[in-house]
């Protein structure tokens, strides 16, 4: 004889308390994943840096020194006739000088976008929003396509884009303590870069490792006339706010831009990194002393540079 048996399902109150736990295992899973994920991304970071730091060296071993920080014709330091004078400001600044990203894009595996650029004509780019008003697309067509064609190497994964990410860069070659400016003059220039120079290892008396090559710069930083959050890292262009160089300004501005702020920044937590003129890796903290931070974007200062 069969008997009729009743198959007891959860009530209510179980599915409630199954769901409750579940959703507090996802909340301390994801803070978890987010960390794992960060943690990746400040590797590829990280990795990018190394592999900008060897193209230098490259360049530097077939050229007997390092890549300037910008090319471009120029009269003299801050004497530029059209059409690479800055229309905006006279001819003291450029207007559309190539940064050192493309210089170098033949030992970061980029030669076909190289091989597309026309160096007898300005670069170009898609968006200049300047001091709250939109100033591009500028410079020279003939050079769009390479504009547009930014190989990964130049991009930290770790940055939200406001650009597309084949058009602004997230580094920035060290152009030295805050003399301005290292896009429009050679005049008193400290760093490793800047407007059409040749910086040979011999010249960094203070020591490669001492010295700041690269560091992060954000394409969302407000940047000397540029504000937060709109682009300020184009790939190839350089006018006058010296897009593609760092300085040693520090970052913590109250305003949304500054006129002349060429600070490192990135979006990991607690500092930036950095690859220094022998190559090596250097996070850099927040809270780093002030003097050494100088110190390391200069290329012949004389400072002594302990641990930091």
């Amino acid at each position: 004889m069969s008997r009729n048996r009743r198959t007891r399902g959860f009530t209510l109150i179980e599915l409630l308390v199954v769901i409750a736990i579940i959703a507090v295992l996802i909340a301390l899973l994801l803070p978890a994943v987010q960390q794992a994920r960060e943690a990746a991304r400040r590797s590829q970071c990280a990795n990018n840096l190394k592999q900008l730091g060897l193209a230098m060296h490259n360049y530097e071993s077939s050229s007997r020194c390092f890549p300037p920080g910008s090319i471009g014709p120029m009269n003299g330091n801050s004497s530029f006739a059209a059409p690479w004078a800055d229309p905006g400001v006279g001819g003291c600044c450029p207007w559309g000088h190539f940064s050192w990203s493309a210089i170098i894009l033949p030992f970061v595996d980029g030669a076909n976008v190289y091989n597309t650029i026309d160096f007898t004509v300005p670069a170009y780019t898609f968006s200049i929003i300047e001091n709250g008003a939109q100033r591009g697309p500028a410079g020279d067509p003939k050079n769009k396509v390479a504009a547009n064609s930014q190989p990964p190497v130049f991009v930290c994964p770790s940055a939200p884009r406001v650009q597309p990410v084949t058009q602004h860069k997230d580094y920035g070659i060290n152009g030295g303590t805050g003399t301005c400016c290292p896009e429009r003059s050679q005049a008193g220039m400290t760093g490793i870069g800047f407007v059409n120079s040749c910086i040979r290892i011999a010249d960094i008396t203070d020591g490669t490792s001492s010295t700041l090559m690269f560091a992060e710069l954000a394409h969302t930083t407000n940047h000397s006339w540029i504000d937060r959050n709109t682009g300020a890292n184009p790939f190839l262009w350089v006018h006058h706010p010296s897009q593609g160089y760092v300085d040693a300004t520090p970052q913590d501005l109250p305003d949304n831009h500054s006129y002349n702020n060429r600070a490192a920044e990135s979006h990991h937590t607690g500092g930036v990194q950095t690859v220094m003129a022998d190559g090596h890796l250097k996070f850099i903290s927040d809270n780093v002393d002030t003097n050494v931070y100088v110190a390391i974007f200069t290329r012949s200062g004389g400072e002594v540079i302990g641990d930091y």
